[in-house]
């Protein structure tokens, strides 16, 4: 009878490095997958906020990120990607971590994202989502929807394979914004507008907002 040590150390041991490569790539994908969403939604988070938060003109720009504000309907909250409050607006972004092609159309219900290899992804138009975070934003701050902009950035290399708004934009999130001069906001509105949205993120506990929302959501869905 073979010695189980002899066994071990001739035929198990020198493999054991590649047996916890496997299990441990194995443990990445199923990790990956099971909060693929929550990882693609923090990495738009950091690339905005760690990148052209950072490059905007701190005299003239303030950013905000992941908001939970009030539905205008009164129906729970919404959640709002990313928030920059300037003279030159407020701009509301939505943003997409998408990779593909994207079709839709500004008064599409379903946007699309497909594939080389044929695969196809329906997803909501991304403007009329913000369109409801811009009519709560405007209800919230009790300003005019006239002074706000709203801004739909898809990163992760996607292209457009169909004519959209100029505010739907796939590069330079930041040159965007700069590139836009024309005043929306006096001072003092300014200044309304960032105490509103501090106040509002001093008193947002986020656990609580979430399952607030997603209450929400299944409560519609329901309807």
């Amino acid at each position: 009878m073979t010695d189980p040590n002899v066994l071990f150390t001739t035929l198990v041991k020198p493999a054991l490095p590649i047996f916890l490569l496997v299990g441990g790539l194995y443990g990445v994908r199923f990790v990956y997958r099971r909060f693929k969403s929550s990882f693609k939604g923090s990495l738009g988070e950091t690339l905005v906020t760690q990148g052209t938060f950072r490059l905007l003109d701190a005299a003239l720009y303030r950013g905000l990120s992941d908001l939970y504000v009030p539905r205008p309907d009164g129906d729970g909250l919404t959640q709002v990607d990313h928030v920059v409050v300037s003279p030159f607006g407020i701009f509301v972004i939505e943003t997409k971590n998408y990779t593909g092609w994207i079709y839709g159309a500004e008064h599409q219900a379903k946007w699309t994202q497909t594939f080389g290899s044929g695969g196809k992804f329906f997803f909501q138009n991304p403007i009329w989502q913000n369109k409801l975070h811009v009519r709560a934003l405007a209800q919230f701050l009790k300003l005019p929807e006239s002074k706000f902009r709203s801004v739909i950035f898809f990163m992760g290399g996607s292209a457009f394979k169909t004519e959209l708004p100029e505010y739907v934009i796939d590069t330079s999130l930041t040159g965007y914004i700069t590139g836009i001069e024309d005043v929306l906001l006096q001072p003092e509105e300014v200044a309304a507008a960032n105490a509103a949205l501090d106040a509002l993120v001093a008193r947002t506990d986020k656990r609580v907002a979430k399952r607030e929302l997603l209450a929400g959501i299944k409560r519609r869905v329901g309807k």
